[in-house]
């Protein structure tokens, strides 16, 4: 999905007051001129700076203009300083940078943000990372994924961590680990998809999901659930693997895979399939479309992903995580640690929404489904 101008407007502004382009108290251009140099309308600047004076980054003073808010006397010198590690800052996780970006400007405090990237090679640069950001008042972690050692140590790992944090999409996996998390509910996600499908008429719905993603287990399990509670038949599980390793780019990598995908789950009999997330849809799109196979009549297709399609490409019906939400949540959750160390623990799951589009509205019989 598209990601709102003016909210990304008001991500470009807010980079720019945390990089000093705008230090406190500097003015900022005129609408016009904003509108100008980014080729928004004057409607879409007004928004972005609506959005941005409401979390207390700007003040708009009549007939003077907007300035950037100068902090406290108080609080000058003394701001907190919040880490913020990734797996990667693109894909999945820009819209949750956002979020985590307008409640640290919301709340004054510097933020950090490192990079890992995804697998047992993320783990090992967690550990330099960390050194890095060491000096940080608390963390906000979305860890590499499943590890090279077993999840005893893994937890063991993140309870070691040297300052207060707040996982970020990674759920703990030991029922031991005190850790708090925002994350996505992505089994209630692949419920809200299964029973889209069942209210059109489907009843053999296949599954992808892809080994070595944290959400993985979420999403099968949900899916299990689902057709255990719906009367469906799962027709087939096929577990898509990603290589870490590999040195080109994932497109590249799982493509040659799509057409054995499809290949199994046309002959297990199912007339929908729900896939992990957007990768592993499009690739399937393709292959159905390069052979024959009309989407959806002859295969629902939904995503567990809300990301925008490539131009004149099927829109996909997905399962949308509150991304902006979740960000600014870990955010909000550890800052509150920080003011109560005592206070009661926090584990937050968000549901996903279900966007219904193209490539799930027809029905078996070729006749629409619901809107």
């Amino acid at each position: 999905m598209a990601q709102l101008k003016y909210l990304w407007l008001a991500g470009e502004l807010r980079r720019g007051i945390r990089d000093g382009v705008w230090p406190p108290g500097a003015r900022l251009p005129a609408e016009s001129e904003l509108a100008a140099a980014h080729r928004l309308s004057v409607n879409t600047v007004r928004r972005a700076l609506e959005e941005l004076a409401g979390e207390g980054s700007m003040e708009r003073r009549q007939g003077a203009g907007t300035f950037v808010r100068a902090l406290p006397a108080g609080r000058r010198g003394g701001r907190r300083r919040i880490a913020v590690v990734l797996p990667e800052r693109h894909s999945y996780f820009p819209p949750l940078v956002e979020g985590i970006e307008a409640a640290a400007a919301r709340a004054r405090v510097d933020l950090r943000i490192r990079t890992t990237g995804y697998g047992p090679p993320g783990w090992g640069r967690l550990e330099r990372v960390l050194a890095d950001v060491a000096d940080a008042d608390g963390l906000v972690l979305a860890h590499p994924g499943p590890g090279p050692f077993a999840a005893p140590e893994q937890s063991h790992r993140l309870r070691a961590l040297p300052m207060p944090h707040v996982l970020l999409e990674r759920a703990p996996i030991d029922v031991g680990d005190p850790s708090e998390h925002v994350s996505t509910d992505h089994g209630g996600g692949a419920y809200l998809a299964l029973e889209h499908l069942a209210a059109l008429g489907h009843r053999e719905v296949a599954l992808v999901v892809r080994v070595g993603s944290a959400p993985s287990e979420g999403i099968a399990k949900g899916f299990d659930q689902a057709v255990a509670a719906l009367g469906l038949k799962a027709a087939e599980r096929f577990r898509w693997v990603q290589d870490y390793n590999a040195k080109c780019d994932g497109r590249s990598m799982l493509r040659p895979v799509a057409a054995e995908v499809l290949g199994v789950i046309r002959a297990s009999g199912a007339t929908a399939v729900v896939c992990f997330g957007e990768q592993e849809a499009t690739l399937l799109l393709a292959e159905a479309q390069r052979v024959g196979v009309r989407i959806p009549a002859d295969l629902a297709m939904v995503s567990c992903e809300d990301r925008q399609m490539p131009e004149g490409g099927l829109a996909l019906t997905s399962v949308a995580p509150e991304k902006f939400r979740l960000g600014r949540l870990a955010v909000e959750t550890l800052l509150r640690r920080l003011d109560e160390p005592d206070a009661e623990l926090r584990r937050i799951w968000l549901r996903p929404r279900l966007v219904v589009r193209a490539s799930s509205l027809a029905r078996r019989d070729g006749s629409a489904g619901p809107s």
